[in-house]
């Protein structure tokens, strides 16, 4: 069961919406695990506020009848750390990088009803760069792509891509893919 709920995070060459007839999906990229295992991380510390004041303030808490009061602000402690939670990781699942054969598509989603999407065409990319910073990012392999463009947007970045030198050797191979088509034009 565990397997299947942690699949929504895995590559996918599923269709998108847009996608045009006869172009293939490349790659699905999302922020590397890691950033994920160190946000839960995070949130599982702050779950612990609530059983950390009890162990310390428990018989000050009982002595004076405020158990009731605690246990109800312990609720609304939970509630509010599980929708902090549920944000984090559907922000997590929607924000994502599409490299097709054809084209870059870059899905940023900034709240629940804010979402930027951006295109950019394989035959406009002049150059990808790969930059990893830290101990961290060179163990784990993963990275900012730096792509340079001749259109009106002359970067698009991508943070915390995982395996950044494979997703570069991908556009690589889309570029190198269009260039026969461009020269026949």
């Amino acid at each position: 069961m565990i397997k299947k709920i942690l699949s929504i995070f895995k590559d996918s060459s599923d269709s998108f919406e847009g996608q045009e007839e006869g172009e293939q999906v490349l790659l699905l990229l999302r922020r590397h695990i890691f950033v994920v295992l160190l946000a839960l991380s995070g949130f599982a510390l702050v779950s612990l506020v609530p059983v950390l004041i009890a162990t310390i303030f428990s018989s000050y808490i009982v002595r004076s009848g405020l158990l009731s009061l605690f246990l109800f602000a312990s609720s609304i402690w939970y509630l509010f750390l599980w929708l902090a939670i549920f944000h984090f990781l559907t922000m997590y699942t929607l924000n994502t990088v599409t490299i097709t054969d054809r084209r870059i598509i870059d899905k940023d989603q900034h709240g629940f009803f804010n979402q930027k999407v951006s295109e950019l065409h394989v035959n406009r990319i002049q150059d990808v760069t790969v930059h990893t910073k830290g101990i961290l990012e060179t163990l784990l392999h993963f990275g900012k792509i730096i792509v340079q463009t001749a259109a009106s947007e002359k970067q698009f970045i991508f943070h915390q891509i995982p395996d950044p030198e494979k997703v570069k050797d991908v556009i690589m191979q889309a570029i190198a893919s269009k260039k026969p088509e461009m020269r026949s034009i």
